[in-house]
């Protein structure tokens, strides 16, 4: 797929407003405080069932979904998987595709990893529900960190399923599937996206999630229609993950990431996350893999923060300014008077998939 010019600018902002007018973010966002140590979760949704696929309700009644949520039509086939489709030019939506996406939930398996993941979200677009869908971009998301954090968050506080849909309205049902494993473990901890102590985190995210998706879904398999991306410390693990293995993931979205994986203080992170070897803690930081991988062939990254982000948003200019001198095609995006929270994750995540649209294909160039 040929570069696109990345003066979506007015692409964005319409993307953004008609999330915000969809989900009223300034009234209904999670804020990333309500984890205040004695503080009831506010937020997270119970414990959800980890045997199976079920439906997630939503405020748009859709048709019933099959018995196992995926549909029959969405599975691999014999076909290859094209690297990346210009589906702006050659789509044409049949008539009676949905009008809205479907969010699931699913159990993605820890084969090779054996971290214990609760179940991810799936959220298919329209075009994905048809007869005939054609092999879709993929987005996988990563939820924050804090208590009781998970996949649910990208729901409850990021509003994914409208922004998903509002992306899909603009685009004639096109938009990219949607994937949000469980990088924190049952417990919301903090396993940092490495592979230690803490759990196998980065064999899960690298392996076992992109095997699970490959062979459940009709996704390209291209770099270029691969995004790994998230919040807080979903960001962290973004960066990460993305600049480690530019091969599977061609774009990063990384909003308000840390600067890299930590428990707290160097000496924490290194005794408990890495069981004292300092120099796999040097390694596992993005500025080390930035290096390491330099030069970047052709990956994209979009950078996000709010204003007044008093947490990680002095972290966004830095992390930008090493992965554009690393080779990546960077843009950064700051939400004014924008804080450490789901109201300005929601928005900058929906900025960033609109900004990579023309890329992945679902959006003209």
């Amino acid at each position: 797929m040929q570069r696109t010019s990345r003066s979506q600018t007015v692409t964005v902002v319409v993307v953004v407003l008609a999330v915000l007018t969809a989900v009223n973010l300034g009234v209904s966002a999670t804020w990333w405080t309500r984890a205040a140590a004695g503080s009831p979760t506010t937020s997270s949704a119970a414990a959800p069932p980890t045997s199976a696929t079920t439906a997630i309700p939503t405020a748009i009644p859709t048709a019933e979904p099959p018995a196992d949520g995926i549909p029959a039509a969405e599975a691999p086939g014999q076909t290859a998987a094209p690297a990346t489709e210009d589906l702006a030019t050659t789509w044409t939506p049949p008539a009676g595709m949905p009008t809205t996406g479907r969010l699931l939930r699913v159990a993605i398996p820890a084969t090779r990893s054996h971290f214990t993941a609760r179940d991810a979200l799936l959220w298919l677009p329209p075009a994905a529900l048809t007869a005939d869908p054609p092999h879709l971009p993929v987005v996988v998301l990563m939820s924050g960190q804090s208590r009781g954090a998970g996949p649910e968050d990208l729901q409850t506080g990021g509003h994914i399923e409208a922004t998903m849909d509002a992306l899909a309205t603009l685009h004639r049902g096109l938009a990219p599937i949607v994937v949000v494993p469980d990088q924190l473990g049952p417990e919301s901890a903090n396993p940092m996206c490495v592979d230690g102590p803490l759990g196998n985190s980065a064999t899960y995210l690298e392996d076992d999630v992109p095997a699970w998706i490959t062979s459940h879904l009709k996704v390209q398999s291209g770099a270029a229609a691969w995004t790994v991306g998230g919040f807080s410390q979903g960001g962290t693990c973004a960066i990460q993950i993305g600049a480690g293995d530019p091969e599977r993931f061609g774009n990063i979205i990384d909003v308000s990431g840390e600067d890299g994986p930590s428990l707290g203080s160097v000496q924490k992170t290194i005794a408990e996350g890495f069981s004292g070897n300092a120099a796999a803690y040097r390694r596992a930081q993005p500025a080390a893999i930035l290096a390491a991988h330099a030069e970047y062939r052709d990956t994209d990254a979009f950078f996000a923060a709010g204003g007044d982000d008093h947490a990680y948003g002095q972290v966004t200019p830095v992390q930008a300014q090493r992965a554009r001198a690393a080779g990546m095609h960077v843009t950064t995006w700051i939400l004014p008077g924008g804080r450490h929270s789901w109201s300005t994750a929601g928005p900058a995540i929906a900025a960033g998939l609109a900004w990579l649209a023309p890329r992945l294909g679902v959006a003209p160039s």
